[in-house]
């Protein structure tokens, strides 16, 4: 008789042990279940609730990269000496979009002054003008420059 009950309270523990797995699977099938609706869920905002702001986000930013031939080939002087070489060197372009304001202009100079280096002897092309001078100095004193601008003429400028 003894044999009969512990035969039977082993087929209760094994029946209760796949049970408890049955509910732990169920359990983790349900979270994993929970955790991808979630992030379907949080796709779908992105993509349909907020799609037209990061696409204009997008627009706003443009690279354009323009491949230009570098000239090829040196120049010899008649004893075979090189006189001219030709070494391409890359350069990058920054235009502004329309949309671009002055201050950010001013903090995109900022960053790139910090990888460029300007020669103290530049060519005539290469000069900095005055009247870029005196534009970056309106930009980066805004009260002083219009503390040099008399009442009339900002009479005239609001009408």
């Amino acid at each position: 008789m003894n044999k009969l009950v512990v035969g039977n309270d082993r087929k209760k523990n094994k029946k209760e042990e796949k049970t408890h797995v049955q509910i732990r699977l169920n359990v983790l099938f349900f979270a994993v279940f929970l955790l991808f609706s979630a992030l379907i869920l949080r796709l779908g905002i992105v993509q349909i609730v907020h799609g037209e702001n990061y696409q204009k986000e997008i627009e706003k930013t443009e690279e354009v990269v323009v491949n230009t031939t570098v000239p090829r080939g040196k120049m010899y002087d008649r004893y075979g000496n090189v006189v001219v070489d030709n070494t391409p060197v890359p350069a990058i372009t920054y235009t502004k979009s329309m949309s671009t304001s002055t201050k950010e202009v001013l903090e995109v100079a900022g960053q790139l002054s910090k990888f460029l280096e300007v020669e103290e002897e530049l060519d005539e092309f290469e000069k900095i003008r005055d009247r870029d001078l005196q534009d970056y100095w309106l930009i980066t004193h805004p009260e002083e420059a219009l503390e040099l601008v008399r009442s009339e003429e900002i009479d005239q400028i609001k009408k």
